[in-house]
């Protein structure tokens, strides 16, 4: 009995021996978490790190020792190159992807998201190219699905076609101009962080009085300041709605809009 025992613990060990050794998933940094959801959209084994924490101002940023040794680790880095360019990263990172590296908040745009979803998938084939197929099909899906999304948001933006928007971060000014819609005034300063001076507020004022059916859109991980001051000033009270830029590590690129895009629509509503 005890040589029936032996017999079998060397066959076991000897299938296993003889298994093809399964890759690990494949480990990437993204700057900021809607890069993630990117990721995800093409490779969902993928094990993505968000350098950026839950709720944190990517433009005021520290990485902790954590995420240094974190990136350490990881095979590929994503930047969004525009947006993160301040950032004390590792100049020396082995593999690095910078998406966007002229235009800011490239994720929120759906047609900007199908420019960069092939590079992405090149980046991932080169890191684990036995998953080419998978990441081939997933790529066809996840364009199709930015398709989709633009057309959700133009259907949910239609009635603000001759209203137009004032916003106090720009996070969300080129999706508003890719779509059509007329972008009255981007009320922060060219130094992140700082309002504008108040002969440009009273601009604005008398800006949003001769539109008084436009809408300010505020910024979820932003100061809104000045909307809050153009609102109480304003002739009527104008309408409002708070958008999500950043979302969370765990959120989904689709997840990510379809929540904004459903913000609209409820404000919306009479």
């Amino acid at each position: 009995m005890h040589q029936t025992f032996i017999l079998r613990q060397l066959l076991a060990t000897a299938i296993i021996l003889l298994m093809p050794m399964t890759a690990g998933a494949a480990e990437i940094a993204v700057t900021l978490p809607p890069l993630a959801g990117l990721v995800t959209m093409l490779d969902q084994k993928a094990e993505v790190t968000c350098l950026l924490p839950a709720g944190a101002d990517p433009h005021h940023f520290q990485m902790s020792p954590r995420k240094v040794e974190a990136l350490n680790h990881s095979e590929l880095l994503i930047r969004a190159g525009a947006d993160d360019a301040g950032w004390p990263l590792l100049p020396d990172h082995a593999r690095t992807l910078k998406l966007w590296p002229r235009t800011d908040h490239g994720w929120l745009n759906p047609s900007s998201v199908r420019d960069a979803l092939p590079l992405i998938a090149k980046a991932l084939i080169r890191l684990q190219p036995e998953r080419r197929d998978a990441i081939d099909i997933a790529l066809i899906h996840a364009l199709q699905q930015t398709r989709d999304i633009e057309q959700a948001w133009r259907k949910a933006l239609s009635g603000l076609a001759t209203d137009g928007v004032l916003m106090q971060h720009p996070s969300w000014r080129r999706l508003m101009q890719h779509m059509g819609i007329a972008v009255l005034a981007v009320l922060e300063s060219t130094h992140h962080g700082h309002e504008m001076g108040p002969h440009k507020l009273e601009y604005a004022l008398s800006t949003l009085n001769q539109h008084p059916d436009a809408w300010l859109l505020d910024d979820a991980t932003h100061s809104n300041q000045a909307l809050d001051w153009l609102a109480r000033h304003a002739a009527r009270a104008p309408h409002r709605v708070t958008l999500d830029a950043l979302g969370s590590c765990g959120l989904s690129w689709s997840e990510l809009m379809q929540m904004n895009i459903a913000r609209i629509k409820g404000r919306s509503q009479p």
